[in-house]
């Protein structure tokens, strides 16, 4: 049992070595219990994605909780996570589970909890969520009911309630979409049904993913930039292995960081939408974000890493919410208090048509508005005799005042540690909370600067 551990967004490990059919069976009898504490004739949705035996482990799931009484619905092919939530808050279901692990490497897989708002669950659920991980009580076994779903073509409806797919079409945008041979596909094509200038690529099912980690960062899309240069295309966009993410490559074929998409969607809102939104983005998040909130006076809040952090304020809020995390998760809280890759790619093509300019152009008037601001992150691996030691350096820089040459003017520890040089560098170092690894954040003014703090962190932690 102690090799379960929830992080940020469920529980994930390594398929036959921690993920086995035991453990699982152990979570999910520690979420039956945590959901018939609530509710007595409970009703779930299960989705799963393309990785190896994830249409497997999902069976297992609803077979079991249909022996305890639960109406599950089961997706009836694998989906994208973001359908599961707009099909909790749509049909009102008491929340739901998908059977994915994301981003992570092939051999991974996961277990992915959704409240009754559609949403991960928040820190004080996944506190109670662990308890029954530990809890002597028996559950009963009751019949219950199983039935498989297919959503889908909802789902579509649902997001182009809220796009202007006619402005994109009009403006002849040139598009490639990469899927990461992830449960995305089949999406982009059904809503550009007829659009001949759109192009796919990774867009089958691959639970090897092409041997690259489904995260849609700069070094996992080198097709995709090749792609777009190539074909002379306006944009490139992939989503990642379950689809909740977005990653964004401009028509000269660079990647655009996460906080350049979650700024130039919050502008979109702005601009074109008519929303002043309050605004949540997470402890690494992008000064960009502070500027372009100050100059519209918007509210804006800071919470730790995890989209489920900022989904909490979401569900509570009253008004109209965008958040974004570092990790190219973006919700709109007028669509779902949830994070959605193929919605956020959409809003992104319908900026590109209401601006009438290459996203090049409107990333050089970025930066002359608000400032150049360039942003990478490395991770490191390490083995756990190593982490009281990184721990001690960082108390020695945090001590010392200066890192890498520049006076530290404040500490921000919500989420791990976060030393700010001034009103244009910070550096941010973090444990992550599932997997033997140190994530480093890093924002300056300049890429070279970037690269430097990132070159130095590596040198002093891992000596």
């Amino acid at each position: 049992m102690s090799s379960i551990k929830f992080g940020t967004d469920g529980w994930r490990a390594v398929i036959a070595e921690n993920f086995t059919f035991q453990n699982l069976e152990n979570v999910i009898n520690a979420y039956a219990k945590f959901i018939l504490n609530k509710k007595s004739e409970p009703v779930v949705i299960i989705g799963y994605d393309a990785r190896f035996m994830s249409e497997k482990y999902a069976e297992f799931v609803a077979e079991k909780l249909k022996n305890y009484g639960f109406l599950v619905y089961l997706c009836d092919k694998e989906v994208p996570t973001p359908l599961v939530s707009w099909s909790i808050k749509n049909y009102k279901y008491d929340g739901g589970i998908v059977i994915t692990s994301s981003h992570n490497p092939y051999f991974y897989n996961g277990f992915k909890v959704k409240n009754e708002n559609g949403a991960g669950f928040s820190r004080e659920q996944v506190k109670e969520l662990e308890k029954n991980l530990y809890s002597k009580k028996d559950l009963k076994i009751k019949q219950g009911k199983l039935e498989k779903v297919n959503y889908s073509e909802e789902y579509i409806k649902s997001i182009l309630k809220f796009i202007d797919i006619t402005a994109i079409k009009k403006s002849k945008i040139k598009i490639i979409v990469d899927t990461m041979y992830g449960s995305g596909k089949g999406y982009f094509e059904e809503i550009f049904k007829g659009y001949s200038k759109i192009k796919f690529i990774n867009n089958k099912r691959d639970p090897l993913f092409g041997g690259l980690n489904p995260e849609p960062i700069d070094k996992n899309l080198e097709k995709l930039m090749k792609e777009v240069k190539n074909e002379k295309a306006d944009i490139g966009i992939a989503v990642d292995g379950d689809a909740d993410r977005v990653g964004i490559v401009d028509n000269k074929g660079y990647y655009l960081t996460s906080h350049k998409v979650f700024s130039l969607l919050l502008l979109h809102h702005i601009k074109h939408k008519n929303l002043t939104p309050d605004v949540v983005r997470t402890v690494s998040g992008t000064f960009l974000i502070d500027r372009i909130t100050k100059k519209y006076g918007l509210s804006l809040q800071e919470t730790p890493v995890g989209f489920n952090n900022i989904a909490e304020i979401m569900v509570k809020s009253k008004k109209d919410v965008i958040g974004g995390e570092e990790s190219g998760g973006i919700g709109f809280s007028y669509y779902l208090s949830e994070r959605d890759g193929i919605f956020s790619g959409l809003l992104m093509l319908e900026f590109l048509a209401k601006e009438k300019k290459s996203l090049r152009q409107i990333l050089k008037s970025l930066d002359k508005e608000y400032g150049k601001l360039r942003y990478d992150r490395i991770d490191i691996n390490f083995n756990e005799n190593q982490r009281n030691q990184i721990k001690n350096e960082l108390i020695e820089i945090e001590e010392k005042g200066i890192y890498n040459g520049k006076k530290i003017t404040s500490i921000n520890k919500k989420d791990g540690i976060k030393f700010i040089m001034g009103q244009d560098e910070w550096i941010m170092f973090r444990f992550s909370g599932t997997e033997p690894l140190l994530r480093i954040y890093c924002e300056a003014g300049t890429l070279r600067r970037v690269k430097n703090n990132l070159e130095t962190a590596k040198k002093m932690l891992l000596k």
